[in-house]
């Protein structure tokens, strides 16, 4: 619940945003922190999981393990920020943008380290306390973009603005963290040296997500100008506002098929056919509508000054269908203990994205970053199920897909007339899931098993081809 509220303020902030700064504002905003974003997710290190993990061995020194990676995040991150406003005074960034991300950095440096100490609510199943800290920081934002508003301010106080709210959710985090666990500041070189090497195959992989997930921002924000990066990151938030729901349903499944990925290969199998068989109808109906309704969607958030984004969200929404198979593929290679072999996948997707980028922004501007986020997508989806079709046996799951696919399509041919009113439109899409349940897609036993239980959903049997 918690995400869905914070999922409506982000979107409630993007709105804000975008009509009072209008594209070229909302531009250097969205690069400003898609450029700190490629230096905060390096200096992760990998340390997040190393924290959870090291925490929950039995007999485990919670205290000084959590002091000494929280220590070590904090000199790491501040390496990579003070490298971050180097770089940036290089590149052919404006002055504007270059104060918003010195003054952001700090934003950075409270946001990594919140972001390691949940490692300790995950530990103690108190991630409640990590949804308080975030909804409350969002809110005072929201109130404070109001009041910037009201005296009619420029960017860089929207930019403070965040700084100080992350502030705040870093320093519930803090408290929050200390009713657990005793935190403190504490050296330890040796330790230090020892967790960095443990935690270098995590951080490899993690810069190749890095590349291909935020990186075609920050190169569309130094070969284009700024109202052209507002209009990719306007489609881009939507993106952002649906993708973490598969998150959700995979955090629930993922306990399932780590226990059957050691104990009983038929049994992954099985769970595994059942949460493809979700994800489908859930894929199939986000992207659909995005696609469908992507010009009215726009014009809600980000107002008239927007209009462009509209086919820029279009191609996203394909986007959005294949991440969420992505997330199912991604978390399965890792219960099954994939992750080395699957390090070339995400080298290459890595390369793709760059390269296609790098190659095609000068001429298709946008419009490159949107379909090579698509194709970069497709081609990791795509080479993580024959990784895990390898290691597992047959996993195509096509009856439920097909089934949701063409109950998309004849209610989309009922929306047509209508898709120029958003209310009657979204209103009816939701017509989607009893004609897929007509179809025989699903039953009203997987209804009932859904709001039982924390399993997922049991969807029919069908055979695997």
């Amino acid at each position: 619940m918690s995400r869905l509220i914070l999922g409506g303020i982000s979107l409630v902030t993007v709105g804000i945003l975008t009509r009072y700064l209008g594209p070229s504002g909302f531009g250097q905003y969205s690069a400003i922190f898609a450029y700190l974003y490629v230096f905060t997710a390096l200096a992760d290190l990998g340390l997040y999981t190393i924290l959870v993990r090291e925490i929950s061995r039995e007999g485990a020194d919670e205290s000084k393990i959590t002091s000494k990676i929280f220590t070590l995040r904090l000199f790491v991150v501040i390496s990579f920020i003070i490298l971050a406003n180097l770089v940036a005074f290089l590149l052919p960034y404006t002055l504007t943008i270059k104060l918003g991300i010195f003054i952001a950095s700090l934003f950075s440096v409270f946001s990594s380290l919140a972001q390691v100490l949940t490692g300790v609510f995950q530990k103690y199943l108190r991630l409640y306390y990590v949804s308080l800290s975030d909804v409350i920081a969002r809110l005072i934002q929201l109130a404070a973009l109001f009041v910037l508003i009201r005296f009619e301010t420029g960017l860089l106080w929207f930019i403070w603005v965040v700084v100080f709210t992350e502030a705040i959710h870093f320093g519930l985090i803090f408290f929050f963290a200390r009713f657990l666990v005793p935190v403190r500041w504490e050296v330890d070189g040796v330790y230090w040296r020892e967790t960095l090497k443990t935690a270098l195959p995590i951080a490899v992989s993690l810069v190749f997500v890095l590349v291909y997930f935020k990186l075609d921002t920050v190169l569309l924000s130094i070969m284009k100008p700024a109202s052209d990066v507002g209009i990719y990151s306007v489609a881009y938030k939507v993106l952002e506002a649906v993708i973490f729901l598969p998150a959700i349903y995979i955090g629930l499944v993922m306990p399932i098929l780590s226990r059957h990925a050691v104990g009983n290969r038929k049994e992954f199998v099985r769970s595994f056919g059942k949460a493809f068989d979700a994800i489908s109808i859930f894929a199939v109906w986000f992207s659909g509508y995005l696609f469908l309704m992507s010009g009215l969607v726009i014009k809600i958030i980000g107002g008239s000054g927007f209009v462009e984004a509209a086919p820029v969200l279009r191609v996203l929404s394909l986007a959005v269908f294949l991440i969420f198979f992505g997330n199912l593929g991604g978390n399965a290679i890792i219960a099954l203990n994939l992750q080395k072999r699957a390090m070339w996948i995400y080298f290459a997707g890595a390369i793709v994205n760059l390269g296609s980028n790098v190659l095609l922004i000068p001429r298709y501007n946008y419009f490159a970053t949107a379909w090579t986020t698509v194709f970069t997508e497709l081609l990791i989806t795509v080479l993580m199920f024959s990784l895990i079709k390898k290691e597992i046996g047959a996993i195509k799951r096509k009856t439920v897909l097909g089934k949701a696919v063409l109950s998309a399509l004849l209610i989309a041919l009922l929306i047509l007339p209508v898709r120029g009113s958003f209310v009657l439109a979204s209103l009816m899409w939701p017509g989607y899931f009893p004609l897929l349940f007509a179809f025989g897609g699903f039953t009203l036993a997987d209804i009932r098993e859904i709001f039982s239980s924390k399993k997922p959903p049991v969807l029919p049997e069908e055979v695997e081809v």
